[in-house]
């Protein structure tokens, strides 16, 4: 996939700038065609101005030192968004740069003039790196620049795609080694466990296979830098014996060592595989281990000996005492410590107290988040653990008034009072991590009770003030469905079997677009009448593309092969954070449009129930 994005980056790129050129003399590019360029690499946080502030963004050409000339796009406010730069004269470009609030934050670069980007720098609010890419393919073969924090994220995102090259990246060089001139017998060992570490790394994949696209990295636990000095003019070594990498995975949390770290320049580099679970040991780090606090090594091996014997099932007697547990210990941990791994171990407190909650009937388990949050908003009311612990609370309290209603049951009155609290939360805390879920879920909730302007105005609200939020997709796209009705519905994508689909394929035919998943257990009632509806109509020119938003094909194929259902399948990765689910910003399931010959949406609303009048109005 890498090397197809970068083929079309570049194609981009040569259209553009070899089209328009970068100097005085050439056509200004317009604000959707600078906005038409993506970063290369994943996880890069940059502003992109709201549709509707597009009017008010202009491009203007910049002149830079010597030949260097190049175009700068502004946003409404005045603040730098995109910068692309001819370095050379040349007319093209050899420097894309992005922006964060008017900081630059990322950076690509063709350092040898042929089209093709070769180093990517992660800057501002993205972090510290600098990699370079050493055959143009998209991939980092090496790290100018890596701080020990990155190093143990990129060893992560290795680990959960079972990829030893992105790993391999990492990887002190031989020429690195014998930079650092270090005493043979030093050199000798780290070349030892250097060639060990691959084995290591393959070993770790294997046995954490069940990591996945939802794995969250928290924090890496270092003990201070050791600074080994050889006493006969040759340089320092700086090292990390070793890092203790913290991740969440489906809401439980575990560690991964990082093996040693040694510091090249301004780069962090592995001498040694990763291996799974936490270290922890009361012995000084001669024999390799990291030293934890002792003030709290036993409460990390009684945090340990609870996640061995974690509960297979989601949910449950057994997930509450489980989560409860965990959230004593994690309590007694944050007790013991100070700043950012105190905060850490308050979250993984408030998630345990949060996962208890919504598996218990019993409001004194609630009680218990409750009351933690009370003590974090006391402590610190304005902070981003006190958003943090606020919003897991009111989600927490939501989900448990869902599951146990009392005797008078009044859903709308329990919606509104559900979207009071996200006002009180948004209001409260603008600027929280989880304000952008709570705007979206205020859209939701206004779509619920029926009222589709305020639902669009929090939509709005969430892709214009949280443009860079990867929620803010969502929002733009529910607002497209909110206005689909006589517009032409656009919908491409690829099918099942491995083919492309796009609606002007079934142009002229009535068609009826059904969104679903083999997880939704009204998906095999509602095939039963799409397939009776079919054997009716599809001779009179009625089609049904379904898009399917399980997470793997798999799902789909498996669940079609005993529900064997006609049609044009489409499926995309990510099930509701695909692209297909984000297009017209889907989020309950099954959904359905009905789309009439000429191509424009007749209904968003229809229902399968009702399905068959509609169609036969548009087929006689």
């Amino acid at each position: 996939m890498a090397k197809v994005r970068i083929g079309i980056a570049v194609l981009g790129v040569l259209m553009l700038w070899s089209s328009l050129g970068v100097g005085q003399t050439t056509q200004t590019p317009t604000v959707e065609q600078v906005l038409s360029f993506r970063p290369r690499q994943e996880d890069v946080k940059y502003s992109t101005p709201a549709p509707a502030e597009l009017a008010a963004c202009r491009v203007e050409l910049i002149k830079g030192v010597g030949k260097s000339t190049g175009w700068l796009l502004r946003d409404p406010r005045g603040l730098p968004l995109r910068r692309f730069v001819d370095l050379d004269g040349n007319n093209t470009v050899d420097v894309w740069c992005y922006y964060y609030n008017g900081q630059e934050c990322y950076r690509e670069i063709d350092s040898n003039n042929n089209q093709k980007v070769d180093q990517y720098r992660w800057l501002g609010v993205n972090g510290s790196k600098w990699g370079i890419d050493v055959n143009e393919d998209g991939k980092i073969d090496a790290w100018k620049q890596i701080s020990a924090e990155e190093v143990s994220q990129e060893i992560l995102q290795a680990i959960i795609r079972q990829d030893i090259s992105r790993w391999q990246a990492l990887i002190l060089s031989e020429s690195e080694l014998r930079s650092l001139e270090l005493p043979e017998a030093e050199a000798a060992r780290i070349r030892e466990q250097l060639s060990a570490a691959p084995q290591k790394f393959k070993q770790t994949s294997a046995a954490l296979i069940k990591l996945g696209p939802k794995t969250q990295w928290i924090h890496l636990e270092l003990a201070p830098p050791e600074c080994i000095t050889f006493d006969n003019g040759k340089p320092d070594l700086i090292r990390h014996r070793r890092g203790s990498l913290l991740y969440e995975n489906g809401g439980a949390h575990d560690w991964i060592q990082t093996g040693e770290l040694v510091q090249v320049g301004k780069a962090w580099r592995v001498v040694d595989g990763p291996t799974p679970g936490a270290r922890v040991e009361t012995a000084q780090p001669e024999n390799g281990g990291i030293v934890i606090d002792q003030a709290i090594q036993a409460e990390i091996a009684e945090l340990q000996a609870i996640d061995k014997d974690a509960p297979k099932s989601a949910t449950g007697p057994e997930v509450v005492q489980y989560n409860l547990k965990r959230a004593a210990v994690l309590e007694k941990i944050a007790a013991k410590t100070q700043g950012q791994a105190r905060e850490q171990w308050l979250r993984q407190a408030i998630d345990s107290l949060s996962a208890a909650a919504q598996s218990s009937a019993d409001r004194g388990v609630y009680a218990k988040l409750a009351g933690l949050k009370e003590s974090i908003v006391k402590a610190a009311p304005a902070s981003q653990l006190a958003a943090y612990a606020v919003y897991r609370d009111i989600s927490a309290e939501y989900t448990l008034t869902l599951a146990n209603p009392g005797k008078e049951v009044n859903l709308v009155k329990m919606q509104e009072a559900w979207a009071e609290k996200l006002k009180g939360f948004v209001q409260a805390y603008p600027g929280g991590e989880d304000t952008p879920e709570a705007i979206l879920q205020l859209g939701m909730v206004h779509e619920f009770l029926g009222k589709e302007l305020e639902a669009k105005n929090w939509y709005a609200r969430l892709s214009q003030q949280h443009s860079t939020h990867p929620l803010a997709s969502k929002g733009a796209g529910a607002i497209r469905r909110l206005e689909l009705e006589g517009k032409t519905l656009e919908l491409s994508g690829p099918t099942l079997n491995g083919q492309h689909f796009d609606m002007n394929r079934v142009r002229n035919k009535v068609v009826i677009v059904y969104y679903w998943a083999s997880w939704n257990t009204q998906a095999g009632a509602d095939f039963a009448k799409l397939r009776t509806l079919l054997n009716t109509y599809a001779s009179k020119g009625v089609e049904l593309v379904c898009v399917n938003l399980d997470n793997a094909p798999g799902d789909a194929q498996a669940y079609l092969s005993r529900n064997p259902t006609p049609g044009i399948h489409l499926h995309q990765p990510g099930g509701l954070d695909s692209p297909l689910a984000t297009q017209y910003g889907v989020m309950v399931l099954p959904n359905l449009f009905l789309v009439g010959r000429d191509g424009k949406v007749v209904s968003r609303t229809v229902q399968v129930a009702t399905l068959e009048d509609e169609v036969r109005k548009l087929v006689n």
